[in-house]
């Protein structure tokens, strides 16, 4: 049987869970306010993308400071040249933010937003580069150009993001901005699929069911299918995605 002085820790049974949550918030908080500070130097003295990128988001997570976050995080973008910041400011001014009080602290500003997407997308982040090609396609807060969102497509393709190549292959399947062409989105729709993502299968599937930029082959159209189920229940590592298709074609069985 265990003493008094074995070196187990223990938790005071006299103090309730009220008081036990309290002390475990106290040092939370006493660590992420550590952090912050730490960060806050690292930022000023390195200037490092990645230190200030992560001080500005600190601030907003575990202080609730949302100007001051946001102003650090467009600071990070034009003068660190940060593409994270770029785009998590731009995600800032997309919706705004209101807070519970009726305060504003970072107000709706979407052809800003758009600004910092498009800095972001030509810098580091190209995930930005959906961002933008679909402010840019849907017309309603910035002026419409199929053309120019697939270039930025385009520039997320060649840096890899496979959300860009997914969504660059459809403006090929649906012509906007670009010539329609079937056979041009299928090397793109294969490049996602072979890196998981579950609507590039998708639609690699049908364009094989229908016959369209390749030949007719129902063993591929259930091959991608079945790889489209698989990935679909799978965590998604892409953020900002498209609901464009071109169907779900029969079910392969």
């Amino acid at each position: 049987m265990s003493g008094p002085d074995d070196g187990v820790v223990r938790v005071d049974e006299k103090k309730s869970k009220e008081e036990i949550t309290a002390e475990f918030n106290k040092v939370q908080n006493e660590y992420y306010n550590s952090l912050i500070v730490e960060m806050k130097d690292d930022c000023e003295t390195y200037r490092k993308a990645t230190e200030c990128h992560e001080y500005a988001k600190l601030m907003i997570e575990r202080l609730g400071k949302f100007r001051e976050g946001f102003e650090q995080y467009k600071k990070n973008c034009y003068e660190y040249e940060a593409g994270a910041s770029c785009h998590s400011a731009g995600h800032m001014l997309l919706q705004g933010i209101e807070l519970a009080d009726g305060s504003s602290p970072v107000e709706k500003d979407v052809p800003a937003a758009a600004e910092l997407f498009a800095r972001a997308c030509n810098t580091t982040n190209p995930r930005s580069c959906v961002a933008i090609a679909r402010l840019l396609q849907f017309g309603k807060f910035v002026e419409k150009d199929y053309k120019k969102a697939f270039e930025y497509l385009t520039t997320g393709c060649n840096k890899q993001n496979t959300e860009s190549c997914f969504s660059k292959a459809n403006c090929y399947l649906q012509g906007m901005g670009v010539e329609q062409d079937y056979s041009k989105a299928i090397p793109l729709l294969e490049r996602g699929c072979e890196l998981g993502h579950h609507r590039s299968c998708h639609n690699l599937g049908v364009l094989y069911y229908h016959g369209k930029g390749v030949e007719k082959d129902l063993d591929k159209f259930k091959l991608y299918n079945e790889k489209a189920q698989i990935f679909r229940f799978q965590k998604d590592p892409f953020q900002g995605t498209t609901k464009q298709h071109l169907g779900s074609g029969p079910v392969a069985h």
